[in-house]
């Protein structure tokens, strides 16, 4: 569905932010949770700050990372709105150093801290009771009221924008009487994953203390829980639950071990697993909350927050998952609202409003996430011969493994910047850079990012056999349509909003940026602008390059296929052929002559011979 008609007109900036600010204002003004996809660079953010100030109605924004806070903060300035950024507890409160990249001590307070937040206690909370759980006061008290609980002394209705992150939205205060805006996609926010034992002691210490339930722990409730004899019993503890009743925070069970107050949704999700086909389990828990456990008892209980306190929800996304969208904002249904209106329409804003020509090679897939198939010789050909071809070294984007292999060869030398995928989110570091590389594509773990966003929707996803009963990988690779799209979405989505980092920004009169791109993996409607293949040298042509360059004659001297031989490990013929495919490429030249009319080879451009491989 989309407010807009795919017309022939030429896009431009001005006239996508107008279709963008159309889409907030239709978008606010529903009752339903709406998604906007909006690629990259059309302002999506600032739209909604420019909303907020021609309405005159309260906005809140929940995004990723505190750096963008600031981003927020300026633009509401600008716009002479008030705004706050809400108070995070890990950042505010002196007991916590939130610098911290090694555990705390095992008895230091703040491990303490730590481990009862751990357990689901709020922080506000454990402010709150700090006697009653540590038995004194934390040291963020000492000297009155702690920097954090202060924050929170605040009233919502005061202030036009409220700024924070995702996690945020729990607190209906948030929420209530305000419009509501996700900026970019939420992750893993949203999800609670014990391991199997922390779950199943959770359970038990929880069904120890309730007499409502008739099950002693947790093989006792999975043995007993389909008996028709605890058919009542059960109902009637289910009815009870209500979308914050999940939380046990019964101070006499907070000093057992294993406590955790999300142990009432454990155990309703114990009550309420059933087997999908592909050996996970699913339980749909109520008010968009579900839970899932993999084959090697791995946990995800997926708990929403409670967003129907707000007046509207817009979710913001330049490449959406709809199925995942849908399930973290708790709904079983979403507006879908893209301000492009067709493939032939994105097409035009990569070419000619962002000004990206893509040029893309033949290099099939390349997963890269592990590092095991990263293929360093074909990536240095390929940034070797654009450093030459464009006389300048690329910036690229690749994985942290590749990008690691890259920093110990001399493929480092070919390359101005490079930075990983991991490493993008909320980062504008190329955004002036006009000549960039993707290499390889992310390949999500299929269990937590294919199968088990599957189950969440109450579906078994896996991988398909082809006609002769293989497992599909590689380029065909197949899951079936939600399996396909679930990885789409971090395969290719992910590769298309490396490409779209480069130049997004103007300067110096210029904007747009060239790309290669060494992988397939990119949506289909991407059309590249042109095409190259990649060849590596082989390790018998390296030779031979490398004996003539050795060679005493160098540089101008004459080589016979027969003195080249004697220095290298192919033969005679193999070395024959190669210095062929050398005069092809124009780096030799020839005559023929003497014994046997034998070729005569001398040295035309051999200096500047590509180390890796050429690219045509």
């Amino acid at each position: 569905m989309s407010l807009f008609t795919d017309t022939r007109s030429e896009l431009s900036l001005d006239s996508v932010r107008d279709r963008l600010a159309t889409a907030l204002r239709d978008a606010f003004r529903n009752d339903e949770k709406t998604l906007i996809e909006a690629l990259p660079a059309m302002g999506k953010s600032y739209g909604v700050v420019e909303w907020a100030e021609d309405t005159g109605r309260p906005l809140t924004v929940f995004t990723a990372r505190s750096e963008l806070y600031g981003q927020y903060e300026d633009w509401c300035v600008d716009r002479g709105l008030s705004h706050r950024t809400l108070p995070a507890f890990h950042r505010e409160c002196g007991t916590i150093d939130h610098e911290r990249e090694s555990p705390p001590a095992k008895d230091s307070i703040e491990a303490e801290v730590r481990e009862v937040y751990a357990s689901g206690i709020s922080g506000a909370q454990l402010h709150r009771d700090a006697e009653r759980y540590f038995g004194e006061r934390l040291p963020s008290q000492h000297d009155g009221r702690c920097p954090y609980m202060e924050s929170r002394d605040f009233s919502p209705e005061n202030y036009d924008v409220l700024i924070g992150h995702y996690l945020q939205a729990h607190n209906r205060d948030y929420l209530e009487d305000r419009y509501v805006a996700f900026d970019e996609f939420p992750g893993d926010a949203y999800f609670f994953t014990p391991t199997h034992n922390e779950a199943t002691r959770a359970i038990r210490n929880y069904l120890n203390a309730e007499e409502r339930l008739p099950f002693k722990n947790w093989k006792d409730l999975i043995r007993r829980r389909n008996n028709d004899e605890h058919e009542d019993a059960v109902r009637e503890w289910k009815d009870d639950l209500g979308f914050y009743s999940h939380r046990d925070t019964r101070v006499q069970l907070q000093r057992k071990p294993g406590f955790h107050a999300h142990a009432p949704l454990l155990t309703h999700a114990g009550l309420e697993f059933e087997l999908l086909d592909n050996e996970w389990e699913y339980a749909n828990l109520g008010s968009g909350r579900k839970a899932v456990r993999s084959p090697e008892d791995e946990w995800t209980v997926l708990i929403p927050p409670p967003l129907y306190a707000a007046e509207s929800v817009v979710a913001l996304d330049g490449t959406p998952t709809l199925t995942k969208w849908r399930l973290v904002l708790g709904g079983d249904y979403i507006v879908h609202e893209p301000v492009l209106n067709s493939d032939r329409e994105k097409r035009e804003y990569l070419r000619d409003v962002l000004g990206l020509e893509i040029i893309q090679t033949d290099g099939g897939a390349k997963p890269y996430q592990s590092g095991n198939n990263v293929n360093v010789r074909s990536d240095g050909a390929l940034l070797e011969n654009i450093h030459s071809r464009e006389g300048h070294r690329p910036s690229v984007i690749t994985s942290k493994q590749a990008k690691e292999q890259y920093e110990s060869t001399e493929v480092d030398g070919h390359i101005e910047v490079a930075e990983h995928y991991g490493n993008l989110k909320g980062s504008n570091e190329f955004e002036e850079t006009r000549l960039g590389v993707v290499i390889g594509s992310p390949h999500p773990p299929e269990g937590e990012a294919v199968q088990r966003w599957g189950a969440l929707n109450g579906d078994a996803v896996e991988r398909k056999t082809d006609d002769e009963g293989r497992i599909t990988k590689g380029v065909d690779l197949d899951f079936g349509p939600l399996g396909n799209a679930l990885f789409r979405d971090v395969a290719e989505y992910e590769v298309l909003q490396a490409v779209m980092r480069f130049g997004r920004t103007e300067s110096d009169g210029k904007h747009g940026a060239r790309v290669y791109v060494h992988t397939s993996r990119l949506p289909r409607w991407v059309e590249a602008d042109e095409r190259v293949d990649v060849t590596t040298w082989s390790k018998g042509m390296q030779e031979v390059v490398e004996a003539l360059r050795s060679s005493e004659k160098w540089p101008d001297g004459e080589w016979t296929n027969g003195e080249i031989a004697e220095s290298v490990s192919v033969t005679t013929r193999q070395v024959g052929e190669l210095m062929k495919e050398l005069d092809e490429e124009g780096y030799v030249t020839h005559r023929r002559g003497g014994r046997g009319n034998a070729y005569h080879w001398s040295n035309e451009r051999l200096e500047d011979f590509s180390v890796f491989g050429r690219i045509e």
